[in-house]
């Protein structure tokens, strides 16, 4: 399994969110699950950025 890291980027700070899965969409989905569920509780606007992939 890979490791995709992606930035979530808030107002204040941004902070990265790493995510082990088989594939890119895989991952791109649970990524943004996270960012819907911070988004939802903070009431923020989040933006996320693609990283990196770690092997």
């Amino acid at each position: 399994m890979r490791e995709y890291i992606f930035l979530l980027d808030e107002s204040v700070d941004s902070r990265e969110v790493k995510i082990k899965a088989a594939g890119m969409m895989e991952a791109f989905k649970k990524a943004k699950e996270f960012r819907k569920k911070i988004m939802v509780n903070t009431k923020k606007n989040v933006r996320m950025m693609f990283k990196c992939v770690k092997y």
